[in-house]
């Protein structure tokens, strides 16, 4: 029985993908095949290249500013950063040069920007297809391949289940990281919500003077006034790719379901990377006797 994962989208909140692997594998889980979309792209291309280690080691280190720096935080064509530095690293560190040349086989999903179609992946060069997967609107811009303009597969497939049974996997584990945005538990978590949201407006007006006024809200300005264009994005993009992963999760169930708990964590948090790791690990945990179950009974 070949066992797939399929990692979900989440920007910084895609840390806890390392959590969860450590985890399965600490079960004895000997996953196959791998399928990803933006940050879990990124995830995945290091773990079926056979550096998750080296990722790990990299991504616990990172501050703050060395965030920001990596991301080329500032106004360019098509998005808000150049994120150059960011797939520079994949393709130096940590991912294999072409999707044949991997330990695993794995495939990402991306949006066609103008006709909306999921463009997939699981050949050729590897970094442009992971750079195309996390091209989050508006912060990154778009990635031109064979005549389209291809932006986050988070539009379409955020958890790409179906990419995962394309390549043969017979038990499917997916990694939801957007389980605290669905409507329903808006409600619960607002007060959570908008502080991860003033979070990622203070990165941004630390970082910025050129443009905070346009972008970023003053932390010292009224609760009354607008927030800043980042949080209107996050949340928006949050929001949508709750319920269509609740759309697509539904026509295309995975056999086992990882939801960590990350209400409290920005888009841009991406130096926290330990706690992240930290809650994969524990949503596993509270999974453990489930997943076993089921492996052992479909295993025979």
């Amino acid at each position: 029985m070949k066992i797939g994962l399929a990692l979900g989208a989440g920007a910084a909140r895609g840390w806890t993908h390392l959590g969860i692997i450590d985890a399965l594998e600490a079960l004895g889980i000997k996953i196959d095949i791998v399928s990803g979309c933006s940050i879990g792209a990124y995830v995945g291309a290091a773990y079926a290249s056979g550096n998750l280690d080296r990722l790990k080691d990299w991504a616990f280190d990172l501050s703050e500013w060395q965030v920001l720096r990596l991301l080329g935080i500032g106004i360019s064509r098509g998005g808000l950063a150049s994120g150059e530095q960011v797939f520079k690293l994949l393709a130096d560190e940590f991912s294999a040069e072409n999707f044949e040349d991997m330990d695993k086989p794995f495939a990402i999903t991306a949006t066609d920007l103008y006709s909306g179609r999921e463009i997939v992946f699981q050949s050729g060069p590897v970094v442009n297809a992971v750079r195309a997967s996390c091209s989050i609107p508006a912060l990154f811009a778009p990635v031109q391949y064979e005549n389209r303009w291809l932006v986050d597969g988070a539009v379409v497939n955020p958890v790409p289940v179906n990419l995962c049974r394309r390549l043969g996997a017979d038990f499917v584990i997916a990694v939801n990281l957007s389980a605290d945005f669905r409507p329903e538990m808006q409600d619960k978590n607002i007060t959570a919500h908008k502080a991860a949201q003033q979070k990622t407006d203070e990165k941004l007006h630390k970082h910025q003077s050129l443009f905070r006024s346009w972008f970023t809200p003053d932390p010292k300005e009224s609760e009354q006034s607008p927030p800043g264009i980042m949080s209107v994005m996050s949340n928006s993009l949050d929001i949508m790719q709750a319920r269509v992963t609740r759309s697509r999760l539904a026509g295309d169930p995975p056999d086992i379901l990882i939801e960590p708990h990350l209400r409290d964590i920005g888009i841009l948090e991406f130096e926290k990377a330990q706690e992240l790791y930290a809650a994969g690990q524990e949503a596993v945990n509270r999974l453990e006797k489930q997943i076993l179950y089921q492996l052992n009974y479909l295993g025979g």
